[in-house]
């Protein structure tokens, strides 16, 4: 490097406008100066100055009145004048791929005081409705949210589970895959607000359910297998008071759970995949692979730890599970129902039915408007059932009993008529395929 030069490591085609804007301004200053940039892949950029000091990445020519033009013989040397027609900085993108639209993810139903919460996982924020929301199915009108919880301060990202507690005024939203964490809320924010508090949870955590008796929040944690247990106030980096977790729980990518407070039990949705998370889990007694069994639902007492069994299990062909995702009780009517998201439909169990047996009820067909169920809620005060749907920005209502391929009795939307949903959850690659010409996102 010749006297008076220096070396900036850069990234980009921004940096060196910005370098070059300065350049520009130094050149009315007296002395003499040569910059050096080294950017990745070789490409060595020359300016020289008069400028005789610029703090941090510049010095000054040793000899300010010879004004070196020495510059490295590196191929691919550009020049300030070249650089000008460099095309950088903040570019529109040539076309996109993305959704505008909220993509209604889980739910939850406030019957005391008429509203509705769904979580957002495309924008990453909250939607509050009211109770009576939607209209009726064929209509095309738009149904707008009474309040929205959305910004880069709430810190939400990929937002699956919620739960709302309406006796202490806190809406709850957890973090999937990435963020790592769930953000409390007070019961009536709105916009772009920090959260009231926030509680470190562990990676790939998605459903959240609330117990009031016991003043307790466990959360699924689907890579880990397992359901952790907080005291519903944590904060930060506090301990979970329980961890349900090994070969023997039954956990198998774990997604919804709901909290029975009257018979004091913990109920699971299982997608029916499970891998060995560590060493010691893989090596219990002989090497150990990942291994796929049918979904299922389990139940364990509500202070269950550990590698605990279930003490009742769902599974087998006649249940029709398939993708289980969010699962809602009824304890009116000693009921829970389930999304299958696989199958497009809302699968109805008696709250303590166990084996290979068949839904009590089940809603799904071409004139129910499920698509993709992601989240499902019960409202016994109105007597109604709610489904979020991922596949169709929208939610339907329906009656609490219904079956079968039956209309809903008000279809919520968040966009247009037919307007597609593209459906991303936190895609993580892209990929080309010329021989089909498509565009492949691994989710």
């Amino acid at each position: 490097m010749p006297a008076g030069a220096s070396q900036l490591n850069g990234s980009g085609v921004l940096l060196m406008r910005r370098l070059v804007e300065t350049w520009k301004r130094a050149a009315k200053l007296g002395g003499c100066l040569t910059l050096l940039v080294s950017l990745a892949g070789g490409l060595v950029l020359s300016l020289r100055t008069v400028e005789p000091n610029l703090p941090g990445f510049l010095a000054a020519d040793e000899s300010p009145d010879a004004c070196s033009t020495s510059t490295w013989s590196t191929p691919g040397t550009v020049e300030a004048s070249e650089l000008e027609k460099t095309t950088g900085g903040d570019i529109v993108p040539v076309r996109s791929v993305a959704d505008p639209y909220p993509s209604l993810h889980s739910v939850t139903v406030d019957p005391e005081n008429n509203k509705v919460l769904m979580s957002d996982s495309n924008r990453g924020g909250l939607l509050v409705y009211n109770r009576a929301s939607g209209t009726v199915p064929g209509s095309d009108a738009v149904s707008e949210p009474v309040r929205q919880v959305r910004g880069p301060a709430t810190g939400m990202m990929f937002v699956a589970g919620v739960a709302s507690d309406p006796r202490n005024r806190e809406l709850f939203a957890v973090n999937n895959d990435i963020g790592d964490r769930m953000e409390v809320f007070p019961y009536d924010a709105e916009g772009n607000v920090k959260p009231k508090r926030i509680l470190f949870v562990p990676h790939g955590s998605w459903g959240v359910a609330l117990n009031r008796q016991r003043e307790e929040l466990a959360i699924t944690v689907e890579h880990a297998n397992t359901v952790v247990v907080y005291r519903r106030d944590a904060t930060l980096g506090d301990a979970p008071l329980r961890v349900l977790h090994g070969s023997d729980t039954g956990l198998q990518d774990p997604h919804g759970i709901i909290f029975d407070e009257v018979h004091n039990e913990i109920s699971v949705a299982n997608h029916g995949n499970w891998a060995p998370l560590t060493r010691a889990e893989s090596l219990q007694g002989e090497l150990k692979g990942g291994k796929f069994d049918l979904p299922s639902i389990t139940t364990y007492p509500g202070d269950a730890n550990k590698d605990q069994a279930p003490t009742r299990k769902i599974q087998g062909k006649h249940t029709e599970l398939n993708w289980p995702m969010g699962i809602a009780l009824d304890p009116l009517h000693d009921e829970i129902a389930v999304a299958s998201y696989g199958n497009d439909s809302i699968l109805v169990f008696h709250r303590d039915a166990q084996g290979d047996v068949t839904p009590i009820r089940t809603i799904g067909g071409s004139s129910t408007g499920i698509a993709g169920p992601m989240g499902v809620s019960i409202d016994t005060k109105n007597d109604e059932i709610w489904v979020t749907n991922y596949r169709d920005h929208s939610a339907a209502v329906f009656a609490r009993t219904a079956k079968g391929n039956v209309a809903p009795k008000r279809l919520l939307r968040n966009a247009p008529a037919n307007t597609p949903a593209v459906g991303f959850g936190n895609p993580g690659a892209v990929t080309y395929d010329s021989k089909r010409d498509q565009i492949l996102v691994p989710n």
